[in-house]
């Protein structure tokens, strides 16, 4: 029965006593819909309650290591979820690039022949195999990037971080978090390239990455030696490259004994 003080959840039909119901998160008062009504719901859905996406931005970048710890011990509410975030910021990554005039094929590219010291001839074989490699990765980054976090979990849980008491779910948190948050790495490369057409800035990126990744497990594996915690960082952002290298290599190799015409195409061409 409803007393004076509550009312009546217009979402779940609850009884709340509050500014929002206690079973679905329903607010108790609700506005007319307007201009001004719909930017403050926009940017609460963006902000999240008690600043979700501020705390996220903030931790992950100084301490990611505890948002991730932090999760895992059950605060939900805190911070974005790993998952969540992680596909937030490969969606807006591809929206940026859009802004940009570019998609990830062209990004990829770019980025491709600043790391080869001797990039492909134009028109060749394995030119053509490398568009499209990365017209493949281009039209399938969710996927494959999802796929990937495994593998660097696997190297944490079963390899150098395998005494913690944590099952392997756990240990993908950090990985979805790390990942998901380099990406505002490859926008600010983005924009870079927009503007100065290179890709010059990509190596101290690169490097900040690369600290990046260990400086996480350093911070959420504290009850050890930082140097130790840190050098085993290394080893799963490695061994986690290494072993989804080897299944890309696998798969690589798979489909040249299916399609023999794909070897041909790598060959070096004689001209």
């Amino acid at each position: 029965m409803l007393t004076e003080s509550s009312k009546k959840c217009l979402n779940c039909q609850q009884e709340v006593f509050d500014q929002y119901c206690s079973h679905c998160g329903q607010r108790t008062q609700v506005k007319r819909i307007t201009f001004r009504e719909g930017w403050n719901d926009f940017w609460a859905r963006i902000y999240g309650f008690d600043g979700m996406f501020p705390n996220t931005l903030r931790d992950l970048t100084i301490r990611p290591g505890f948002a991730a710890h932090s999760f895992i011990s059950g605060n939900r509410v805190k911070y974005y979820g790993p998952v969540g975030y992680f596909f937030l910021m490969i969606t807006l990554f591809i929206l940026v690039l859009s802004m940009l005039d570019m998609d990830v094929a062209y990004f990829m590219s770019h980025a491709g022949r600043a790391g080869l010291q001797t990039p492909p001839k134009a028109g060749s074989g394995q030119e053509k195999v490398m568009q499209q490699t990365f017209q493949l990765v281009s039209d399938n980054l969710k996927i494959i990037s999802f796929l990937y976090i495994p593998f660097q979990a696997f190297a944490s849980r079963y390899i150098f971080f395998r005494k913690q008491n944590l099952n392997f779910i756990e240990h993908m948190v950090l990985p979805f978090y790390l990942q998901g948050h380099i990406y505002w790495i490859s926008i600010a490369t983005a924009c870079f390239l927009k503007i100065s057409d290179s890709m010059i800035i990509s190596y101290p990126l690169l490097l900040i990455s690369f600290i990046y990744i260990p400086f996480g497990y350093m911070n959420m594996f504290s009850h050890q030696s930082k140097v130790v915690s840190f050098l085993k960082g290394i080893g799963v952002y490695v061994t986690g490259q290494l072993i989804f290298g080897i299944m890309v290599a696998i798969i690589v190799v798979v489909l040249m004994i299916i399609n023999p015409e794909i070897f041909e195409l790598l060959k070096p061409s004689s001209n």
